[in-house]
């Protein structure tokens, strides 16, 4: 299993958590297996997302998706995510 890690600040959460929800089935298209949302403490604009994937090439796939990007766009993120995938060992 993969676990692609995605770190970003959002205009405003409630937006960005709503335009997920609706991608939520295109996800589940593209391969992923499960989500994890995260907020920051004391930014809850600051999130990360944990994406499971079953291959490191669907991850990627996802990240570079015109979906996805467009997803961003309606999201109102700022600035471009961090992101890494990751194996639990």
């Amino acid at each position: 299993m993969i676990y692609l890690f995605m770190h970003a600040t959002v205009k405003d959460f409630d937006k960005w958590n709503q335009v997920l929800a609706d991608f939520e089935p295109k996800l589940k298209n593209m391969g992923a297996t499960a989500t994890s949302v995260y907020r920051e403490v004391n930014n809850p604009n600051d999130v990360t997302v944990i994406h499971e994937f079953p291959s490191k090439e669907q991850a990627k796939a996802f990240v570079t998706s015109s979906e996805l990007h467009e997803a961003r766009k309606q999201s109102h993120v700022i600035g471009n995510p961090k992101v890494w995938y990751t194996e639990k060992q």
